[in-house]
């Protein structure tokens, strides 16, 4: 299965494993967030190849929003990363 936004990509492999690949510069592709910038102007990263996405139970299907990514695992669970400006990931208003 794979998912895109706006300028990255999910994909879930058979194993239940999800990849990212493509822009992270806000978190969407779920990798190294002690580096990531929380304030404007946000320092931009960009993955060139997929990188895997540390989820800690089986994944059964990826979506992506503009900025934003979310996994449904086997058991029910949702998991989220990226931009969350509009709290689509919680109703938190933390980054």
């Amino acid at each position: 299965m794979i998912a895109c936004g706006k300028s990255h990509f999910l994909g879930l492999d058979r194993a239940g494993n999800v990849w990212a690949m493509g822009d992270d510069t806000f978190g969407q592709c779920g990798q190294a967030v002690e580096v990531r910038q929380t304030t404007f102007p946000f320092l931009e990263v960009k993955h060139s190849f997929p990188v895997r996405v540390d989820v800690p139970e089986k994944v059964v299907k990826v979506v992506c929003g503009y900025h934003h990514s979310l996994a449904i695992t086997e058991n029910g669970s949702l998991f989220g990363w990226g931009y969350n400006n509009m709290q689509q990931l919680s109703n938190s208003e933390s980054y």
